[in-house]
This record gives C-alpha cells, sequence and structure tokens, in this order.
C-alpha cells in the first residue's frame, strides 16, 4: 500500500528515491530538490529503479502518480506519494519563504 506524504512531513533518506513524473518542460521550470525526472510517457524506466529503495513520486497535483504508485507496489517496489504533488509543493515553499520576510 502507498504511503502518502503531506508536504510538510517530506524528508528524504539515502533509501528514498524522489521521482518527478511531469514532462521535461516543466520539470526545466522548476522541481523539488533532489529528484530524478522519469517522466509519465517513459514509465519502462521505474521498473529499472532498485527494488531496496523506497520510490517517492509526484506529479502535479497528485492525480497521477497515485496511480502509478498503485502500478509499482504491484510489481513489488515500495512506495510513497506526495500529497498535492508539485503545486502544493509550491504553495508550502512560497509561505515558507512568506513567513520568514514578515
Amino acid at each position: 500500500m502507498t504511503e502518502k506524504i503531506d508536504v510538510n512531513e517530506l524528508r528524504l533518506t539515502d533509501d528514498d528515491i524522489l521521482v518527478d513524473l511531469r514532462d521535461n518542460s516543466l520539470f526545466s521550470f522548476g522541481t523539488i530538490p533532489g529528484a530524478v525526472n522519469i517522466p509519465v510517457d517513459e514509465i519502462d524506466k521505474l521498473y529499472s529503479l532498485p527494488k531496496n529503495k523506497r520510490i517517492v513520486l509526484f506529479c502535479q497535483k497528485g492525480e497521477i502518480s497515485s496511480d502509478i504508485a498503485e502500478l509499482l507496489d504491484d510489481n513489488g517496489f515500495r512506495t510513497a506519494e506526495l500529497a498535492g504533488g508539485y503545486r502544493e509543493y509550491l504553495k508550502h515553499s512560497m509561505m515558507q519563504a512568506k513567513n520568514k520576510n514578515e
């Protein structure tokens, strides 16, 4: 079963691989630090990731990553997904920056 991670609880370890499922053009505009880009249309590349690591997935809004996480779970991977996707990460980052400047 896929773990859902709230952006406030996103803490990665050496046992995690953070995967941005958005297409290359969105990835190039910005991503979460440490993420690798494996666009959803290149899903076959996900199967080459190590099964002894937790695969933390995100997309733009969290809908696609949920489906991909389920597929990977069914194939023996340990997965987690970022609730709300990159959009939620951006909102969180902007709020932190605003609070820091106040």
